[in-house]
């Protein structure tokens, strides 16, 4: 239900925009077109998206008219203190996000938001082993030189020298071991050597649950819950859209009554889908009305 009200959001901005200025008789309105038993206020509640795009739009006109007779400078200086009062009220937020009204999230997705999270971050080098040691008598001129590497004969301990630091790692070999020599080079084997760190990342909004909310902050609001309960409700513009969209593509309007909650469930629908039955609402599971 929550992912048809989503995209049914994007789909009636445009109906719910318009239909409010509409004068529509309502005689006419209410003749052929609804069902016996159609409520506005019932449809409303069982789809309380309409009733959010109805405030979204109130306040873009609203803000935008501010803009338009504010000065620029006066109106930037607004909108930035604003924008920052806005997010840092948790407890205003809060309420717009799961008021189904508003944004009509769950608080399941709220506390996960601000869960602290574990971010590993693994740093992998390359370590330089000597892959093959070839012996070279302590009595012997270096030709090839390596970092400090030792070597053991018998009790006899011998050394062969290092061209830098990195070039190897100091260790004991014994007396049988080999040093394969190519171009005056030690040939070696590079490993992995892998480093965990991990850091705590704290909850926090996501850049797309802010935009989602801040559809809702009315600029020149002291009180913003105050505000949206203040916007103008238009139940004339939601029972127009039962006729003009809700109908046609199965949405609920009424409660479903106990010989209905065995009905069968309404079918998944495309965005384009049109049914030509009616529906009721069982818990947040649509049912058809025989």
């Amino acid at each position: 239900m929550k992912h048809f009200c989503l995209y049914l959001t994007a789909l009636v901005a445009s109906v719910m925009v318009g239909c409010s200025s509409m004068e529509v008789d309502d005689d006419e309105l209410y003749s052929e077109n609804f069902p016996k038993d159609f409520v506005d206020s019932v449809y409303m509640q069982l789809n309380p998206v309409l009733r959010s795009r109805q405030i979204v739009d109130y306040i873009a006109l609203h803000n935008d008219s501010l803009k338009k007779n504010m000065k620029s400078d006066a109106y930037a200086e607004m909108f930035s203190k604003d924008s920052a009062a806005f997010y840092e009220d948790t407890s205003v937020i809060h309420e717009i996000f799961v008021n189904p009204f508003y944004l009509g999230l769950t608080e399941e997705t709220w506390e996960d938001m601000w869960l602290t999270t574990y971010v590993d971050k693994v740093t992998c080098e390359k370590e330089k082993i000597l892959k093959e040691i070839s012996l070279i008598m302590p009595s012997s001129t270096p030709r090839i030189i390596v970092d400090s590497v030792q070597y053991k004969a018998g009790t006899t301990i011998g050394t062969i020298y290092g061209k830098t630091a990195a070039d190897a790692e100091s260790k004991a070999y014994v007396l049988g071991d080999t040093i394969k020599i190519s171009n005056q080079d030690v040939v070696y084997d590079s490993v992995d050597v892998c480093d965990t760190v991990t850091t705590e990342k704290p909850g926090a909004l996501s850049g797309a649950y802010k935009s989602y909310l801040f559809a809702f902050n009315m600029y020149d609001a002291l009180d913003e819950l105050v505000a949206l309960k203040k916007v103008p409700l238009d139940l004339k513009a939601i029972a127009y859209h039962y006729v003009t969209y809700g109908k046609l593509h199965g949405l609920p309007y009424r409660r479903c009554n106990s010989d209905e909650k065995k009905n069968p469930v309404r079918p998944i629908l495309s965005i384009t889908d049109t049914v030509d039955k009616l529906y009721c609402d069982d818990n947040g599971v649509v049912r058809q009305i025989n």
